[in-house]
């Protein structure tokens, strides 16, 4: 490296300590000679210093750009950590300035009092209330308007705090994709403006606050039962949507009756019941705020009664319905609306507690007393069922909650019948409520199988497509249980998940299949408080639940997921397991409960076809003989051969080969000691450079 260009950077380094001891230095006079001039002056000598670090700055990159791509001065980004040491004295600079000015001007409260909420600010009209933190936007188009109000109040409408201060304080209030958008920016005094424009014009855009709005409220998934910590995510949105239109100019005032009817649809069925007795007394259409009185009434109403179990009402109430069928088909977006034939109810008829609750044969029944398709329920025929959906457990033409029935019916086998004995227990296995990353970085919830039997882990097409992640391509076969080839997998996506509790994150490679796997719970068990599971922190809450799998969790991550601790009860009682995501329970779970599958997991991957190809005809190859060496390799392995040793540590020294004889240095030893001499003073001198020669010797 030219010693120019060492020169240069260690000038850098001194004004570097120079900027950052600007402070300290100050402070060293004492407080008493503290005053504006004196900051007035350190502030003129430190944007000097940080004027001329720039300068050289420039001279380094225009001179020795070749040289300064290797150096730690360009690796370590050396310039933005001096401009964040410079920014940070100049503002503790300016706000000691602002101090000392209130203090001595107690008149100008008026003033002082315009920009006290300026958190570095300091004034008497303020000192009774508590600093106001500056916001944080992550980029939502709803948090937009609130986060622009109220940093024009505290910093945009400041008149003492400078532009560069501005925008070194807009930085540091942005996330995610609102940071991404001005990274690039600078931070000067001419670019604040400029950033904030871009911010502006970015995200003050009416049309699509409306849309994310409507998009969160159409988001919401309907109660399944009465649950409090539901109604209150409900009631929560709902009054964000509703106040977030009428601040755009938008308000629901126009359309309420439609705004009242789909938040009255998302309610279950008890809580809409009192919310038809409450208006028995009228016969005009309720407004919103009726609505949203009755909202908060209910809602204070389940938190009395069941304080502290909102959350875990849901897992209770519907492990004690009677056994469903393994059905994929009950998806909440293709559900039809319309009454139930069996209960008369607001619902579907694959939706209908009371159907589930029958044996196959009466469900049977039932669909041809009513006349309803028996492929998707419907009132038509089955010719003309328009549903391009089948059994999922056969692949025939009928309902799969109507599966076990036809089975029977047809007198068909299959290898995967069990529960001919009575005291066939039903078996758990193990499930965990996982958060899922998507594309964008929100975190989606999905049920996961734990299966360590499986070689690798793999995602549902459906669940795969939801979260939208970058796929690269795969043609991988699936071989189960008994070496039969049950899938092939088209695709790969890296999956990035925390526990439901927000653990740690982890990463793993899952396979994408259209379905994954029919187990569905602990089928018709009822949930019972097993003594050596209590007090545990599930990965399931839920574990009895017929919800569908959507990932299944491979060997590979089982083996990282595992901890110590295993929980064992009774016979006939399932095993609880201590992991990383929460306690998992699998086993046996009940012996009066005739399981009639057996969900057996094996996954085993195989080389795609293009691999199973190439080592055909590689092994029909015929061997390539070696190619003869020429003199000079002939020579080099010779030399190998006589001087090569091993050291100790392992490693090979050999004599490097060279042609022809070696010239006679024997003249050149006083130059090159006078040379070592001149260094090594050089180096006594300066405790910099020493540094960075050792370093560099080091490497």
């Amino acid at each position: 490296m030219s010693m120019d260009h060492e020169a240069l950077i260690r000038r850098q380094v001194e004004l570097q300590s120079r900027i950052a001891r600007t402070i300290d230095n100050l402070k060293k006079s004492g407080m008493a000679n503290i005053t504006i001039d004196a900051i007035d002056n350190r502030l003129l000598r430190l944007d000097s210093c940080w004027a001329k670090f720039e300068q050289q700055h420039d001279e380094l990159s225009s001179k020795y750009w070749d040289l300064l791509q290797a150096h730690d001065y360009w690796n370590n980004d050396f310039v933005s950590q001096v401009e964040e040491t410079y920014l940070q004295q100049r503002i503790q600079l300016m706000t000691m300035r602002r101090s000392l000015s209130a203090a001595e001007n107690p008149g100008s409260s008026s003033q002082v009092e315009v920009r006290s909420s300026v958190p570095l600010a300091t004034s008497r009209s303020r000192t009774t209330l508590p600093r106001i933190q500056l916001p944080r936007f992550s980029g939502k188009y709803e948090d937009w308007p609130a986060f622009r109000d109220l940093f024009l109040s505290i910093v945009h409408g400041d008149p003492s705090t400078t532009d560069v201060e501005k925008l070194h304080y807009l930085k540091s209030c942005l996330e995610k994709e609102a940071a991404r958008l001005i990274k690039n920016l600078p931070t000067t005094a001419e670019n604040y403006t400029r950033a904030w424009t871009a911010l502006q014009e970015y995200y003050e855009n009416k049309r699509l606050l409306v849309r994310s709005c409507i998009a969160n409220f159409s988001a919401l998934q309907k109660m399944k039962n009465e649950s409090a910590a539901e109604l209150r995510k409900i009631f929560h949105c709902v009054t964000d949507v509703h106040g977030t239109l009428e601040s755009v100019g938008r308000p629901v005032s126009s359309s309420e009756d439609f705004f009242v009817h789909f938040i009255v649809e998302l309610m279950d069925s008890r809580s809409r019941r009192e919310w038809e007795t409450s208006l028995s007394g009228t016969a005009e259409p309720p407004s919103y705020s009726t609505l949203r009185t009755f909202l908060e009434q209910r809602l204070r109403i389940l938190e009395a009664v069941h304080p502290g179990k909102s959350d875990s009402g849901s897992g209770k109430l519907n492990a004690e319905k009677g056994k469903p069928a393994h059905t994929h088909h009950a998806k909440k977006p293709e559900i039809r609306k319309g009454r139930c034939s069996l209960c008369q109810a607001e619902h579907s008829l694959m939706l209908c507690e009371v159907f589930k609750g029958k044996s196959p044969s009466e469900r049977v029944q039932h669909v041809r007393e009513s006349h309803l398709c028996n492929n998707c329920l419907g009132q038509h025929k089955v010719s003309d069922c328009p549903s391009k959906r089948s059994c999922a457990a056969c692949g025939e033409r009928h309902h799969s909650m109507l599966h076990d029935a036809h089975r029977v019916c047809e007198g068909t086998t299959t290898s995967l019948v069990a529960g001919q004995s009575p005291s066939e227990p039903t078996v758990l296995l193990a499930t965990a409520v996982i958060r899922v990353v998507d594309r964008f970085g929100v975190r989606h919830t999905a049920r996961a199988l734990i299966d360590q039997g499986s070689e690798t882990s793999l995602i549902s097409e459906a669940l795969a497509q939801k979260l939208k992640l970058m796929r690269s391509y795969a043609s991988i076969a699936i071989f189960g249980v008994g070496g039969q080839q049950t899938a092939i997998a088209r695709g790969r996506v890296s999956l990035e998940f925390t526990s439901r509790m927000d653990g740690p994150s982890m990463m793993t490679s899952a396979l994408i299949l259209p379905r994954l796997t029919i187990y569905a719970g602990g089928g018709g068990m009822s949930a019972r408080d097993w003594p050596h599971l209590r007090g545990l922190e599930l990965a399931d809450p839920d574990f009895l639940a017929t919800d569908p799998i959507e990932i299944l969790l491979g060997a590979d991550v089982h083996a990282v997921i595992i901890r110590d601790g295993i929980k064992r009860g009774r016979p006939c009682e399932p095993v609880g397991q201590n992991t990383a995501l929460g306690w998992i329970i699998s086993g046996a779970a009940d012996a009066n409960i005739k399981s009639q599958y057996v969900h057996t997991h094996q996954c085993t991957i195989c080389d795609d076809l293009s691999m199973m190809v190439r080592r055909f005809w590689e092994q029909e190859e015929l061997p390539v003989a070696a190619a003869p060496l020429t003199p000079e390799e002939r020579e080099c392995e010779d030399l190998f051969n006589r001087t090569h040793i091993r050291l100790p540590d392992g490693r090979y020294m050999v004599r490097l080969p060279v042609t022809g004889l070696l010239p006679d240095f024997s003249n050149s030893r006083q130059t090159a000691a006078r040379v070592l001499a001149h260094v090594e003073r050089r180096l006594e001198r300066d405790s910099t450079m020493r540094t960075l020669y050792c370093d560099f010797m080091r490497q």
